[in-house]
């Protein structure tokens, strides 16, 4: 099972941060593909992402999938374990 990278830019839009808009387009998200899998809330390098956006974005996650990761796919450092799972490709055990 692959690590599903969740589309954190996407929610964000152009420009500024708003929170009432990126709150509207989390709770407009649809969990089922993240449902029991291993999912990355990347760290985005190319602008300044307020950390409020990653612990929202954890707090929506973090009930439905497997197991909850941060950072960059080379090296995800696991938040959350909902599911226990095997190897660092996260293989069902």
């Amino acid at each position: 099972m692959d690590i599903i990278r969740f589309p954190l830019e996407d929610l964000l839009g152009d420009g500024i941060i708003r929170e009432s808009d990126f709150r509207a387009s989390l709770a407009k998200l649809d969990l089922t593909p993240y449902r029991d899998q291993p999912v990355m809330v990347p760290w985005i390098h190319k602008q300044e992402i307020p950390i409020w956006v990653y612990l929202m974005a954890v707090a929506k996650l973090a009930p439905v999938v497997a197991v909850l990761s941060f950072g960059e796919p080379c090296s995800p450092i696991a938040l959350v374990q909902n599911k226990r799972v095997g190897s660092a490709n996260f293989e069902d055990s």
